[in-house]
């Protein structure tokens, strides 16, 4: 789970590197820059969890908090762009899909987690009725 980590931290890196190749007058400067912090953040888990033990677990559940934390975010600035949208506003569309970019790919990497930890739960519980 440690290097599927850093694969979600390197695509929303690669998320904000798009972005930045796409963004014009009409984007927030450094707002692109977003996807990449939690990147980083995910990266850096990712390769602090690869050195196993205790420290392992708790990077990992730190990385699903700071997935859930992208998620929501990116869901709730996400959905005000859909009600402006609704009601015929003007919406920068590169940062709508970023945010939309940005929530799918947290949001995946949190259902990972999720699906992970139940794998583990239950390897331990194996392994405590054989031993």
């Amino acid at each position: 789970m440690p290097w599927i980590t850093v694969f979600f931290g390197v695509l929303l890196c690669g998320l904000s590197a798009f972005t930045a190749v796409l963004t014009g007058d009409g984007f927030k400067l450094g707002t692109w820059l977003i996807p990449a912090g939690f990147g980083i953040v995910l990266i850096l888990l990712g390769l602090l969890a690869s050195r196993g033990g205790k420290v392992r677990k708790h990077a990992m559940h730190t990385a699903a908090l700071v997935g859930t934390i992208g998620a929501l975010l990116c869901l709730f600035r996400g959905t005000g762009g859909i009600v402006n949208l609704m009601n015929d506003k003007e919406v920068n569309m590169l940062a709508f899909g970023m945010v939309w970019s940005m929530a799918i790919i947290c949001l995946t990497f949190v259902g990972t987690c999720v699906q992970s930890f139940i794998a583990a739960r239950k390897a331990r519980e194996r392994e405590s009725l054989q031993g």
